[in-house]
């Protein structure tokens, strides 16, 4: 499966938005169902038996197939299409590419081979859609785990559904809200990306080491942007950081009133809560409107696309990213290379040349989680046990555990194990990320 106020500057943003209007269009295939369904061993026909001579020694007995216990289900939901599907294209495509991995099914640690199905719908970038998908995944498709939400107001939708059906969900989006509620664990629910407070607090380091003190905040009208501003309002100021404007925007907007404000409170340097195709334009009216600040993303624009959309604007950007983007710079010795390198080789096989993202990676490192959890199932437990046995596989087990997001410590009240050195620092450079580290600022 491969998905202001005008002035004379405006022809450029609207030239912009043409290229999404064709990026639009390749994406805009409907809502589909995969599953992926890995086959049980074919079972061997035992060899006729001969009479032994009296004299000779009886042949060898030929050990039996492991037998077959109760097929498993992973239920994968992602915005295949819609606004996020920068984010949920290369997440679906993970899932079909480990789905034809894991073909062979697991065997459990009691011998018992189980066939995998991994059943992958599309959420359309919709919270109702989604919500409706992961409902049928539960009640109809009887999945032993889901991994779902590629944006975190999906996300946030899904939730609710898995902690009453009491099944684990581990989600690709980044709010923190999604993983608790007013400080609380939530228990059936995991994430795997790095979050807006780690990236907030890369931000604020590196705008302290220029000299910043003041700066415009824009960010998107959605979960993910709302998330972003009330990090950035909690670490910024502790780096002696004031956001002396702030607005939000649409994903879809191409023109920006906004730069009316951006101009008049005279910050220093511009940073933006969103991701592509929205992170993208709003840069391009930056570098139109207030061209001499710097502009500063947050970790929800690691992905090409958000460069192709407007290379010449996106240049020069800096950012707190996952390790994914720039693999090949990290020494032989980090515990995370040799994932990243394998899974961007695999990807990139598997999907015949299509860049890779964080976003993929994130889908990775949940998927990685629900197997696993799945392989420590001995036969016999009914589906509610076995639900809860993956939840608590997860939560005591992922320790020091390097995926593509960082290396893991998930306990009972962390139900993402991550810190904010998770993320590493890069900049635009040449049309692709580069390191950037706090040596080189």
């Amino acid at each position: 499966m491969r998905t202001g106020r005008r002035n004379k500057r405006t022809p450029r943003l609207f030239a912009v938005a043409v290229v999404m209007m064709f990026v639009a269009a390749a994406c805009s295939a409907g809502a589909t169902t995969t599953t992926a369904t890995t086959a049980a061993p074919a079972t061997t026909a035992a060899p006729a038996t001969t009479a032994a001579p009296a004299t000779t020694a009886a042949p060898a007995t030929t050990a039996a197939p492991a037998t077959e216990g109760v097929a498993y289900k992973i239920g994968f939901v992602a915005s295949a299409t819609g606004p996020g599907s920068s984010l949920g294209l290369p997440e679906t495509n993970t899932a079909h590419m480990l789905a034809e991995q894991w073909a062979d099914g697991i065997t459990g640690p009691d011998g018992v081979h189980h066939a995998l199905d991994v059943i992958v719908l599309d959420s359309e970038s919709n919270p109702d859609v989604g919500a409706a998908a992961v409902s049928r995944l539960i009640t109809e498709k009887d999945v032993d785990v889901l991994v779902a939400g590629t944006l975190s107001g999906n996300a946030l939708a899904m939730a609710p559904l898995a902690e009453e059906a009491e099944i684990p969900m581990i989600s690709m989006a980044s709010a923190r809200s999604i993983i608790e509620t007013d400080g609380v664990t939530r228990p059936w629910i995991f994430k795997t990306p790095q979050e807006n407070g780690h990236s907030a607090r890369w931000q604020a380091a590196y705008l302290k080491s220029q000299g910043i003190t003041t700066v415009c905040y824009l960010y998107e009208n959605s979960g993910f942007g709302q998330d972003t501003l009330n990090n950035a309002k909690k670490f910024f100021p502790e780096a002696g950081i004031k956001i002396v404007f702030s607005d939000t925007f649409e994903r879809s907007d191409t023109e920006f009133p906004q730069m009316q404000g951006v101009q008049s409170s005279g910050c220093q340097a511009a940073v933006v809560g969103a991701i592509p195709p929205g992170a993208s334009m709003v840069t391009v009216a930056l570098r139109d409107f207030v061209p001499d600040i710097p502009v500063i993303q947050g970790h929800g624009v690691c992905n090409a696309t958000f460069i192709s959309l407007a290379p010449q604007a996106t240049e020069g950007v800096v950012l707190p990213c996952g390790r994914l983007m720039v693999a090949d710079d990290l020494p032989d010795n980090d515990p995370q290379k040799p994932i990243l390198m394998k899974y961007i080789a695999d990807y990139t096989a598997f999907t015949g040349g299509d860049p890779v993202s964080t976003f993929g990676g994130h889908a990775w490192d949940a998927l990685m989680w629900a197997y696993k959890g799945l392989t420590s199932l001995d036969e016999g437990p009914a589906l509610k046990d076995r639900r809860a046995g993956i939840r608590e596989y997860i939560e005591t087990n992922i320790k020091d555990w390097p995926g593509t997001g960082g290396v893991f410590n998930v306990t009972k009240d962390d139900h993402l194990g991550l810190k904010y050195t998770g993320l590493t620092f890069v900049r635009v450079e040449g049309g692709k990320f580069v390191n950037f580290p706090p040596d080189s600022w």
